[in-house]
């Protein structure tokens, strides 16, 4: 697990370091963790990593600014913000930061924390595998979303490529309800992860596709998403 850390202030990345040390200690996870301070290296090398940790009160730089550059960036890593201000850190929704601790950082509550972070970080590990559908791993993370059309379920990855394979909708549900996959549509088995915006009649996904909403699933949706969303703050 490789983590990474952009905070220009060395007091603050001494005592996250060592909350991560001490978070570890007792976990059978190897990890190693790199400190960065420059824009270019971070936005060259960031796929390279699991976990970023960014201040978001920077001398030179702004770390929205920085994370709002990130996005255009095609990547995995998961942003973890990090403030002076709990007034700063609803700034992270813009970057789809999936935590945010106040400085400085308490060992007990970023304990409590990381443990369900790093769980679902573990279940995006995940993948299945059969020589059937794919000669390949299809990991879980990678599938934006699965569409049912002509008999065949065609699986919608997160860049752009598509799977078709011919098993049915609910065989996909039965092996992925589990990692927050949800029905919005008959015809649509949606990954929560990916969803940017609820709508009367429809979903927004983060890659602006808009999928429909039916009444019919509408309630256990919204559900299963607002579960997902408690999960993640």
């Amino acid at each position: 697990m490789k983590i990474l850390i952009f905070d220009d202030n060395k007091r603050d990345r001494e005592h996250l370091t060592n909350c991560l040390k001490t978070f570890f200690k007792n976990k059978d996870i190897s990890y190693q963790i790199t400190i960065c301070q420059n824009k270019d290296e971070l936005l060259n090398d960031i796929d390279s990593y699991d976990f970023l940790f960014l201040d978001i009160e920077l001398g030179q730089e702004n770390g929205i600014n920085l994370g709002l550059e990130l996005q255009k960036i095609e990547h995995h890593c998961h942003i973890i913000i990090t403030t002076n201000y709990s007034k700063y850190a609803i700034d992270g929704y813009k970057i789809h930061a999936e935590r945010y601790f106040i400085k400085p950082i308490n060992q007990h509550e970023f304990d409590l924390e990381m443990n369900g972070f790093i769980k679902n970080y573990i279940k995006d590990k995940n993948y299945f595998f059969d020589k059937k559908i794919c000669d390949s791993k299809i990991y879980i993370k990678d599938i934006l979303y699965i569409e049912f059309t002509d008999r065949k379920s065609m699986i919608h990855k997160v860049d752009g490529k598509k799977l078709s394979t011919n098993c049915t909708l609910k065989y996909w549900y039965d092996k992925l309800s589990d990692y927050h996959f949800a029905y919005p549509y008959k015809a649509f088995l949606v990954n929560l992860k990916y969803v940017n915006a609820l709508y009367k009649k429809d979903i927004e996904m983060t890659n602006g596709e808009m999928i429909p909403l039916s009444r019919h699933y509408k309630k256990e949706f919204e559900t299963k998403y607002i579960d997902l969303l408690q999960d993640t703050l």
